[in-house]
């Protein structure tokens, strides 16, 4: 990550946890944050114990949410 990103993770009193890496923000609620957290970590644990970034499994949801 250089100086001019940056990683902000929160919870809101919305009821909705932010990410923020740079100018990008997800908002979560806590199921799909805990959702994402788990996608991650496999990802994680795949990239770290292979050679190269390989094609993984991926996840979607359709399910466009805003906050505030």
């Amino acid at each position: 990550m250089t100086s001019s990103q940056h990683l902000k993770l929160n919870a809101c009193n919305c009821g909705r946890i932010h990410l923020t890496y740079g100018s990008v923000t997800l908002h979560f609620t806590k199921e799909e944050f805990l959702a994402y957290a788990m996608y991650v970590g496999k990802m994680a644990t795949h990239v770290s114990s292979t050679a190269g970034l390989q094609m993984a499994g991926g996840f979607t949801d359709a399910e466009n949410t805003n906050c505030h």
